[in-house]
């Protein structure tokens, strides 16, 4: 007897939909037609907590990296920020390596969590007019936005890419020149792991050799992907795709150091003038703020690098970090009421536009879904630093993309119903890399500020029964999360179109 699919959520993760029968499988598969699938991202057992950053007051040596190591397991050094990354053996152990002279600062090392043709999600932030019509094969869906992103950079820091990425997105935008893995992949049996996890010249192709495909799928929100020789267009369909894996291979978890080695690579690229305009995509975060990936955070801003997050997917629990950070933009998760009523009812499912008062506009055909993380300020100033921020809301509920699933389809590719903030941060970035090609001199806090003063926007109690048997039970929610006020929408649903027409020419 076949289970019922169930919904799940998982802290920063990608949330996506259990099958019938157990972990990692699909309700129904059509080979030949390639259909999407509903799938389940296993999240794998939590790691051991016991990781540090040491920060020095001098630059690293290799003499002072050969002292933390009689204490403990070095897992690499970034230079430019004098971090050393140990796990001590034992309290003992860490309390020696605090008392050398060169320590400024520990911190925990911080685990962070995988938070042509349109489709709804790409319609409803009015970047694709699909229309609903029974042959959507035909490629009649026009932008709605004259820009492309072309010219722009879109550094997606995650899981890398699976091997089979060349199926399902265009070579041409991905800057396999660029891409790197920051701890070689991970340690698993076919991987190289190397001495030093933050180096990036050996070996060059661990970025291509994801088992997960979270970061295809991330991507492809970005610039879109072929879909039985059909091309669904991406929010920036000629922006260029830079892979930076900071996952290993099998785990939907990593550690804050690498991610901080990924951004400090992507902001060396900035400065150097080795990339012009670009974006930084994170659908990752932790329960928990820390002081060095902060610090990264910063520093990246401050070279010109736009940075989107996800806000998380633990609903009333609040969001998690770096997307909580007030500096960064961050994404809600929002469904469409409609999205499963068409006969091929995620590709040509016609969102209505542009409200008048006349009928249904995006925002009431729209919800929060349940596992998208609330803004909960004092979650943030109980940790002494700024209350938490959520910006905005962008399609996170069931968006279609590549996936790759064991058993399923040729090469184990396939296509699935991806839920979490994970996917609604790309189609924010992808709007922010829109922005920043047809402006290139906007900053940050330029970039936030024209999406969040032109959302279309929603109520805090925005969440509803959705009329599908298969999510039956989503309730409503409203502005209060277990005793404390929080934001479950920000400034309103992200807005293309009102973005780019508010966008000042350079």
């Amino acid at each position: 007897m076949k289970r019922p699919l169930i919904f799940l959520a998982f802290t920063s993760c990608a949330v996506l939909l259990a099958s019938t029968a157990g972990y990692g499988q699909v309700s129904e598969t059509d080979e030949l037609t390639r259909k999407p699938v509903l799938a389940f991202d296993n999240q794998g057992k939590a790691p051991k907590q016991n990781r540090l950053i040491i920060k020095s007051s001098v630059p690293v040596t290799e003499a002072m990296r050969e002292q933390v190591a009689a204490y403990g397991t070095v897992h690499g050094v970034i230079h430019n920020r004098n971090l050393i990354v140990v796990t001590p053996r034992g309290s003992r152990a860490r309390a020696t390596i605090e008392g050398f002279d060169f320590v400024e600062s520990v911190e925990t090392d911080r685990i962070r969590w995988l938070s042509a043709v349109g489709t709804w999600d790409r319609d409803i932030l009015d970047v694709v007019d699909v229309e609903a019509d029974a042959a959507p094969w035909l490629n009649d869906d026009a932008r709605e936005v004259a820009e492309t992103g072309a010219g722009v950079h879109v550094a997606v820091i995650d899981t890398g890419m699976m091997r089979e990425w060349r199926s399902f997105i265009d070579e041409g935008r991905v800057a396999t020149g660029l891409a790197r893995a920051f701890m070689g992949g991970g340690a698993t049996a076919e991987d190289f792991v190397p001495v030093d996890e933050f180096t990036t010249s050996n070996p060059t192709d661990m970025w291509q050799r994801d088992t997960n495909s979270h970061g295809t799928s991330v991507a492809s929100h970005v610039v879109g992907f072929k879909f039985a020789g059909t091309v669904i267009d991406g929010v920036a369909p000629e922006a260029t795709i830079i892979p930076l894996k900071v996952f290993p291979n099998g785990e939907a978890f990593t550690w804050s150091s690498r991610i901080i080695a990924a951004i400090d690579y992507v902001t060396q690229l900035k400065i150097d003038g080795v990339i012009g305009p670009v974006v930084i995509n994170m659908s990752l975060g932790g329960g928990a703020p820390g002081t060095a990936d902060r610090a990264a955070i910063d520093d990246a801003i401050a070279a010109g690098v736009i940075v989107v997050a996800s806000a998380g997917n633990e609903g009333e629990a609040g969001m998690g970090w770096p997307g909580a950070y007030p500096e960064v933009i961050s994404a809600a998760a929002a469904g469409f009421v409609n999205q499963f009523t068409a006969a091929s009812f995620w590709r040509s499912v016609d969102v209505p536009n542009d409200p008048d008062g006349t009928g249904d506009s995006e925002e009431q055909n729209a919800f929060i879904a349940t596992f998208s993380s609330r803004a909960i300020p004092s979650l943030g100033t109980g940790f002494g630093i700024d209350p938490q921020e959520l910006d905005v809301v962008a399609p996170g509920q069931f968006t279609v993309a590549p996936c790759r699933l064991a058993g399923v389809g040729g090469g184990n590719e396939t296509f699935c119903f991806w839920s979490g903030t994970s996917f609604s941060s790309p189609l924010t970035a992808g709007v922010a890399a829109l922005i920043v090609g047809k402006n290139p001199a906007l900053d940050q806090a330029a970039v936030e500020g024209i999406m969040k003063s032109t959302t279309l926007p929603m109520s805090g109690d925005d969440s509803r029964i959705i009329p599908v048997p298969i999510i039956a039970g989503e309730g409503s929610w409203d502005t209060d999360c277990n005793g404390e006020p929080c934001d479950p929408v920000g400034a309103g649903f992200l807005q293309a179109d009102a973005a780019l027409e508010a966008t000042p020419a350079p």
